[in-house]
């Protein structure tokens, strides 16, 4: 038994929800190589402003990072791009990197899309890495009108998985169970995000689903359920690439250049 007051689990499972729900920032944020000399530009959205940068000229692939990501992870991806001549636009999520807002929620995150591919537009594609997934498909479902979408890593839209994940972590049982109490108040309070997979199954863009096999973090089973839903979705696995190198190992890339550019056929 935990010699824990109902105070101190409270207090605990408080501060558990809070950790769950705010990214990490780094202490200075960090900017990829190839944006250095890329425009950038503070765009205002309904949540606050968040920063994003193109390079290049004509209709740009919209680079959408994870959670306690930011812009850095497209660096590879970014250079094959330019070296096609393809533009990007490229963001930091709300609550992460340079982005000066502060709410990362799902809706607060997809504003945040459709306010960057409005302001640094053209946008006519997109790739996006796990959180940036669900986000980009609420995007997309409210009106960003993308044509080729690569998904890469993406979470199970309706999991409970970190609480089993944070059980072994030393975590206490009760402190668990009367977090997933203020965790549901707190997701109460917001306005309700539409159903991910049932925006799924709407999609008309064309979509590839990249997932390594050994992903810990986000098994692949999510993408393979997300393909059985999304109509034409197009399944491309890896192994030995965990949750995050998959973004950036340069033969996923190819492939996924190659599908954005419509050389898949």
């Amino acid at each position: 038994m935990s010699g824990n007051t109902s105070d101190d689990v409270q207090a605990e499972a408080e501060a558990l929800v809070d950790r769950l729900l705010t990214p990490k920032r780094r202490v200075r944020p960090r900017l990829a190589e190839p944006l250095r000399d890329a425009e950038d530009m503070q765009v205002e959205t309904p949540n606050g402003p968040v920063m994003a940068w193109r390079l290049g000229k004509g209709p740009a692939v919209l680079l959408v990072h994870g959670w306690d990501d930011d812009n850095c992870l497209w660096g590879p991806l970014i250079d094959k791009f330019v070296d096609m001549r393809r533009a990007v636009v490229v963001l930091d999520l709300p609550g992460h990197g340079f982005s000066p807002a502060e709410d990362p929620s799902p809706l607060a995150a997809a504003a945040a899309l459709r306010a960057v591919a409005a302001a640094l537009g053209p946008v006519d594609a997109i790739v996006a890495h796990s959180y940036g997934c669900p986000v980009s498909i609420l995007a997309m479902a409210d009106g960003l009108a993308i044509g080729r979408a690569a998904l890469i890593a993406t979470p199970k839209f309706k999991s409970g998985h970190f609480w089993t994940r944070l059980e072994g972590m030393g975590i206490s049982p009760e402190v668990i169970e009367r977090a997933k109490i203020v965790h549901a108040a707190r997701l109460a309070e917001r306005p309700a995000a539409p159903d991910v997979e049932e925006a799924a199954s709407r999609m008309t863009a064309k979509a590839l689903l990249a997932h390594s096999l050994d992903d810990e973090e986000c098994p692949p089973a999510n993408s393979q359920a997300l393909k059985a839903i999304w109509p034409g979705a197009k399944l491309a696995l890896a192994d030995g690439l965990g949750h995050r190198l998959i973004a950036q190992d340069a033969a996923m890339l190819e492939r996924i250049v190659n599908f954005i550019e419509g050389f898949d056929r």
